[in-house]
């Protein structure tokens, strides 16, 4: 498929500006599903689950809107997304193919989620095994292309600009944009594996421990975005 920004220097500001606006909207995700948590285990009552199913729906839209825009970026230039200057350096450590590993989900349930069936501890279990497959599946396809080119050089021989040397320009024009097909291809499949995971897990929770996991998930993520900030002005003030 073709790419639909060959500019060696891409703008990243429409995109960092979104993601600051979803930040803002996260935290008032993570609020009411606070609430929704802390009310549920306090006062239970008729009706919760239906208010409950519209919660996580939302938050469901809330993390539908991020994809999108996300996708923008992927087929304008998706080589950012293996630096993206709108994440700190914290955050950008903790990254898998542009994204997060779609195996933490299992260890938020673990951690956060309680009182699983037995049915739902062998779904999840088999549910497990299957997206670990898949994420060495996606990890060994990223090793082949890297070792093809690997995708730091990449981003800076997009940087320079530079005139022609006897046609060495059109050749690592052509090379690059080889390998940004691959890496587009294969992000656009790391965040499919991160979108079946998270979803498939839904389908085994009930509404209150969907909220559970759906809380830490939020929590998570506000978290390593402000401690990723707090190391930013440590180092700014050493």
């Amino acid at each position: 498929m073709p790419l639909a920004n060959n500019n060696p220097n891409p703008n990243p500001e429409p995109f960092e500006r979104f993601f600051r606006g979803w930040l803002v909207r996260q935290e008032e995700v993570r609020r009411l599903l606070h609430q929704a948590n802390e009310f549920h285990c306090n006062q239970a009552r008729e009706g919760d689950e239906a208010r409950l199913q519209e919660l996580i729906g939302r938050v469901l839209a809330h993390y539908a809107e991020y994809y999108e825009a996300k996708q923008r970026v992927v087929r304008e230039d998706v080589l950012i997304l293996f630096g993206p200057p709108w994440l700190t350096p914290f955050e950008r450590s903790l990254l898998w193919i542009g994204g997060f590993k779609p195996g933490l989900a299992f260890r938020l349930v673990t951690n956060y989620v309680t009182n699983l069936t037995e049915q739902q501890k062998q779904r999840m279990e088999h549910l497990r095994a299957e997206t670990a497959e898949e994420e060495r599946e996606l990890t060994a396809e990223l090793a082949r292309i890297q070792t093809r080119a690997p995708v730091i050089s990449l981003v800076e021989i997009a940087a320079r600009g530079g005139e022609r040397v006897n046609g060495e320009r059109n050749m690592v024009d052509e090379r690059i944009e080889m390998v940004k097909l691959a890496v587009e291809m294969l992000v656009e499949c790391a965040d499919y594996l991160r979108c079946k995971t998270v979803l498939k897990i839904i389908d085994i929770l009930n509404p209150s421990q969907n909220v559970k996991f759906l809380l830490a998930i939020t929590q998570l993520q506000l978290r390593v975005h402000n401690w990723g900030l707090q190391r930013e002005d440590e180092s700014r003030n050493a």
